[in-house]
């Protein structure tokens, strides 16, 4: 065995200085449109709703093949959620599903099936969020897809985990939120328990589940084996309460609520309120204090010796809080932060979402783009968080009609068109109504 790791190691050190030779060879990087990180990587993505389409967007925006699965009638159900109707499609299935093809199909029959398993027979990774037990009864389970294709990676995500006493319960983001205990230590303690302002257990979770397919897929390429990974919402946001729970577990006192600022970390650290608008300021460290305390409009608070140490400050900070809320709104915030840029302090705008989405910062990001879809017309969304200089991800095609690839997905996988003409009739896939672009008037 030592021999052969040997010369795996040695094939492996061979091939990275073949691939650093091939880009030093280069004269310019790669374009965006002609070299993505995970281009040749096959998904098939039969999850629903937020958590794991988000997921597969996200592997699909950096060049990954996402066939998405529809299951008939309806497909994912997140088409028909909610009330945010844009031109007939919802704004949340089009946020979370872009640069995929949808094959729509019935795998409740045995060519449904069929079609799923020849599909999977091609594919790298697989991606569902059943609750748990559910794709065993559907016919695509771990253990079922993996005999079709032993190098596969599986990635099942879950609201409580694939087993525990609470895997039956429903995996929603409100319910997680609540159950991880991240409202309870969010809003303030004379006030009503507080979520956060969006979804996210399934935000998390979404990253998690590519970091975890990513990973996998490295592992398969160094050991040639194929997995199947368990992710829960649950523990996604768990691992994002890293500091306050590793606190509560040494020490045993819980932390407190957030408030307008933080359970732990020292004051001040905080949302304060000016005349016309309101800014968060963060002071927590001695140095950071000290910056502060130059400022001339707030010198008489600082050298307060009550909050001349981090401890001191922790044990006022209801009166450090109080004199300072009260000075603040003496002027403007736009003031306050000409006043803290002037002397280095933490400081930054509390910004609405008008605000936010006019800022020169996230525009030059290219955090803000457009797209045509056939149905919707001209949407705006959000573009891609990680950037990668020699092969930046793509934003894409904008999320698919339902169906609306089915023919070309059978097609590619050996269907004949008398074949897949008899799937139609039959109610086993649907085809789109392919509609042409509309554009802005």
């Amino acid at each position: 065995m030592d021999d052969l790791d040997q010369r795996i190691a040695d094939l492996e050190r061979q091939l990275a200085e073949l691939k650093q030779r091939r880009a030093a060879q280069g004269s310019r990087p790669p374009s965006a449109s002609s070299a993505r990180p995970l281009q040749g990587i096959r998904v098939v993505d039969m999850s629903r709703f937020l958590v794991g389409p988000f997921g597969a967007q996200m592997l699909a925006d950096m060049g990954a093949e996402v066939i998405k699965i529809e299951t008939l009638p309806g497909g994912d159900p997140m088409r028909a959620a909610g009330s945010k109707d844009w031109g007939g499609e919802n704004l949340f299935f089009l946020a979370r599903n872009r640069n995929k093809h949808s094959l729509a199909v019935d795998i409740r029959q045995d060519a449904g099936r069929e079609v799923l398993y020849r599909l999977v027979r091609t594919a790298d990774v697989f991606v569902e969020n059943f609750r748990p037990g559910a794709a065993d009864k559907l016919g695509v389970g771990y253990e079922r897809l993996s005999r079709e294709n032993p190098q596969l990676i599986y990635c099942a995500v879950s609201g409580y985990g694939q087993e525990g006493p609470e895997r039956e319960r429903p995996g929603q983001d409100l319910l997680i939120q609540a159950f991880s205990g991240l409202v309870s230590i969010t809003g303030w303690d004379d006030g009503r328990p507080t979520t956060v302002g969006t979804l996210v257990a399934d935000m998390v979770g979404a990253f998690h589940c590519a970091y975890g397919i990513v990973i996998a897929l490295l592992g398969r390429e160094r050991l040639g084996i194929g997995q199947k990974i368990e992710l829960s919402l649950l523990d996604s946001l768990l691992a994002l309460q890293a500091m306050e729970a590793t606190t509560y577990l040494n020490t045993g006192v819980p932390p407190k609520k957030a408030g307008a600022g933080h359970g732990i970390a020292p004051a001040p650290y905080r949302i304060f309120e000016a005349q016309g608008g309101a800014f968060a300021l963060v002071a927590a460290s001695q140095a950071w204090w000290q910056r502060l305390g130059k400022i001339p409009e707030l010198r008489d608070i600082c050298a307060d010796p009550r909050f001349a140490s981090r401890e001191s400050r922790g044990r006022h900070a209801d009166a450090l809080h109080a004199l300072l809320e009260e000075r603040f709104r003496d002027k403007p915030a736009a003031d306050w932060l000409a006043r803290f840029a002037e002397y280095d302090v933490l400081a930054a705008p509390v910004q609405t979402y008008a605000e936010v989405f006019s800022d020169p910062q996230v525009v030059h990001n290219g955090m803000i783009i457009s797209q045509q879809h056939p149905r919707a017309g001209s949407i705006r969304t959000l573009g891609i968080p990680v950037k990668l200089s020699r092969t930046p991800g793509h934003t894409g095609a904008p999320a698919p009609l339902l169906g609306q690839h089915t023919e070309a997905v059978l097609a590619g996988l050996g269907y004949s068109q008398a074949e897949v003409e008899r799937l139609r009739a039959a109610g086993v896939v649907v085809q789109a109504e392919q509609e042409t672009d509309r554009t802005e008037s």
